[in-house]
């Protein structure tokens, strides 16, 4: 399996980190530019939740495209976001249900700190998406949220951790020490610790199962 990973990462393009983080900053500064506007704009004739909304939505938007130009074509190491047929779309579900049973076990093991694994779905849900945040929000408020939070949010972590990320790491570790370490701040980035130890075991199994080609199929299993 180790040999099988190196092997692919090895016939990877490298991605420098210094471009990763101009990147990165580029973007940030291009949403929090055009955040401010938005916030200027909307502050007094739009409620704040479909403001806030709106401006995370174009932060996000702002990573997506920084990534897609800087690293293109999209379709192409290191982004490799394409579809690569109904075997990977197989694999990726196939490794959704190994990491919910493996998370499962995770989670009884941590009863004592986030309660039952019930408990703990029942947390993750509420602090882990925008359904407790939005409640009794207005409509408009939850037709941004949903596809930023299915659609935007899942393609920009597939590029940032399992793309670019794992790309620079494969320099400087062995294939499956870069997995383990992307899949740190993968699970730090989901903030809530009740949250954590899933997002880490989906760090950890997303790119075992072919780290050449489908991205694609991983952000939709997310």
């Amino acid at each position: 399996m180790k040999i099988a990973l190196d092997s692919r990462l090895e016939a990877r393009p490298v991605v420098g980190g210094r471009r990763i983080l101009l990147t990165i900053a580029a973007a940030l500064a291009a949403g929090a530019a055009i955040g401010s506007a938005t916030f200027v704009g909307l502050r007094s004739v739009a409620d704040s939740n479909v403001t806030g909304q709106v401006i995370t939505l174009e932060v996000y938007g702002c990573l997506v495209v920084s990534f897609a130009l800087a690293f293109r074509p999209a379709r192409n190491p290191p982004l490799a976001f394409r579809y690569t047929g109904a075997k990977h779309l197989g694999l990726a579900f196939l490794t959704w249900l190994g990491v919910l049973a493996a998370a499962g076990v995770v989670y009884f093991a941590l009863t004592p700190i986030f309660g039952d694994p019930l408990e703990a779905l029942r947390k993750i849900l509420a602090v882990a998406t925008d359904a407790k945040r939005l409640q009794g929000k207005p409509l408009l408020a939850w037709s941004i949220a949903v596809p930023r939070g299915c659609l935007l949010v899942p393609v920009f972590e597939e590029w940032m951790f399992r793309g670019l990320l794992l790309d620079w790491l494969r320099k400087r570790l062995s294939a499956s020490r870069a997995i383990a370490v992307s899949a740190v701040p993968f699970a730090v980035m989901h903030v809530y610790p009740v949250a954590m130890p899933y997002a880490f075991l989906f760090g950890l199994a997303s790119p075992a199962h072919g780290l050449d080609a489908e991205h694609v199929v991983r952000a939709c299993a997310q």
